[in-house]
């Protein structure tokens, strides 16, 4: 069973980016053993990846998280395979396993835009083992009574380093946080599940986030640069009689009766490469932060464009009513600002000559408003730079909006002690696959047309 295959080194298209699978591996898909199902947990591009999907046989039955877009269905289906709906609470049986998906908690917690992304539990039909995984949302008391149904101690627990540093996005020079970051919430979490469902056979730390290339690997000095090894290095010192795992690709845990039984470091199909072919990560904190270019390539603005513009932030500013960054914009004093206008604005930049463009959100008439104002930054308490085309692009669907998240925009927030200026969550309330699947299957559409020529190499299992 595959569960959110990552099938090439490098993905990303959907926001025109190419991340790099991390720690990398060494894949032989020729080796690859036949498949009897597909799992997609959710409709994300690290997780649902097109090219990958090309590269199976399509008589391999896929399941996909029944909150995930009618896009995401419908290119699936055009791919040529079966596709059948995950549902959170029932259970799926695949030959001697059985796959139990959760739903998040999104009234108690903020899973900023991982609305589709199912948890879940497998379990061997005998008793051998079980595996649980959050995926990317948070982990609440629920999810252990949940579990505990279906499995009366855990077996396998794993835990997604989705650490961040958001400082490439800002003036400030990053600070090493993301290992202590990561150290706390993995703690936080065992510590939920031990108390109320039982110790871990094992607990493993699930990838090493993912890698940047070529001109963005700079990225990789401020952005996914957890020490996960050190992570769970300091959890093996304060609980000594368990066991956790930085997780590298190839490995296998073997369960017997429950309990993890022994540890093979790689397969005939899969193996992770040497560390000297790694790539360099927080080693050192560059202090200058790269300009951007645009992510659609283009710079100026076309004709007809002002009006794409402008029906994009009337949207954006009607979906901002009642979200995250609005409830935050509306709990705050207007001295807090200290002086500065209490709301933020868009800052786009447009042609080559230092041109930009500024709209300030006006919650009052539910609308941004164009201004002019030579220096935005001294004017606003927050504001959103980024090129206008690449704007245009998200907030139109042709883009996702992860693609401003890395290099290609800048941020400031004057009080973030106080206001959660949250972007990518505003932005994904318009430019999403569940606010917008038109829009993501054009961009799927054009991804499976690019896959059309990957021949399938990862057979179906036609022996059950």
């Amino acid at each position: 069973m595959l569960i959110d295959p990552l099938l090439w080194d490098e993905f990303g298209a959907v926001h025109a980016l190419q991340y790099a699978v991390h720690p990398p591996r060494v894949f032989g898909p020729e080796a690859f053993p036949a498949v009897d199902a597909v799992i997609l947990s959710h409709e994300h591009d690290d997780h649902f990846d097109i090219p990958s999907l090309a590269r199976l046989d399509r008589r391999i039955p896929v399941f996909i998280s029944a909150h995930s877009s009618s896009a995401a269905l419908q290119i699936i289906r055009e791919m040529g395979f079966g596709v059948q709906l995950l549902v959170p609470g029932a259970p799926l049986a695949i030959g001697e396993l059985q796959i139990i998906p959760f739903s998040g908690d999104h009234f108690s917690v903020n899973c900023a835009d991982e609305w589709d992304a199912l948890p879940y539990l497998v379990r061997h039909a005998s008793g051998s083992g079980n595996f649980f995984s959050m995926v990317d949302v948070a982990l609440v008391p629920a999810h252990i009574q949940w579990a505990k149904v279906y499995a009366p101690r855990p077996g396998l627990v794993t835990w997604s380093n989705n650490a961040l540093d958001w400082s490439h996005m800002s003036d400030h020079v990053a600070d090493d946080i993301g290992t202590e970051q990561c150290f706390r919430a993995m703690g936080t979490g065992h510590q939920l599940i031990s108390t109320q469902w039982g110790k871990p056979s094992a607990m493993l730390m699930c990838a090493g986030g993912f890698a940047f290339n070529g001109e963005q690997t700079w990225f990789n000095e401020r952005v996914f640069w957890v020490d996960t090894e050190r992570v769970c290095a300091r959890l093996t010192s304060m609980y000594l009689d368990e066991r956790f795992y930085s997780a590298l690709p190839g490995q296998t845990f073997w369960m017997e009766e429950n309990r993890l039984a022994t540890i093979e470091q790689s397969t005939s199909f899969l193996g992770t490469a040497p560390r000297s072919q790694w790539p360099a990560r927080g080693r050192r904190i560059r202090e200058e932060i790269p300009d951007y270019a645009p992510a659609t390539g283009r710079r100026s603005l076309n004709d007809g464009d002002d009006a794409l513009l402008f029906d994009g932030l009337s949207r954006l500013a009607v979906a901002l009513v009642g979200g995250f960054l609005f409830r935050s914009l509306h709990s705050m004093l207007a001295v807090e600002a200290q002086g500065r206008k209490p709301t933020f604005a868009f800052v786009l930049r447009h042609g080559s000559e230092g041109s930009t463009l500024v709209f300030e959100y006006d919650a009052s008439a539910c609308a941004f408003v164009s201004v002019v104002v030579a220096n935005p930054r001294d004017v606003y308490l927050a504001g959103w730079e980024c090129w206008a085309t690449d704007l245009i692009a998200v907030l139109q669907g042709e883009l996702g909006p992860i693609a401003l998240m890395y290099g290609r925009a800048r941020l400031w927030n004057h009080l973030p002690q106080r206001f959660c200026f949250d972007m990518q969550e505003a932005l994904s309330r318009v430019s999403h696959p569940l606010s917008n699947p038109s829009g993501y299957l054009k961009i799927y559409r054009r991804m499976w047309e690019r896959s059309k020529s990957i021949v399938p190499t990862i057979q179906a299992n036609t022996s059950r």
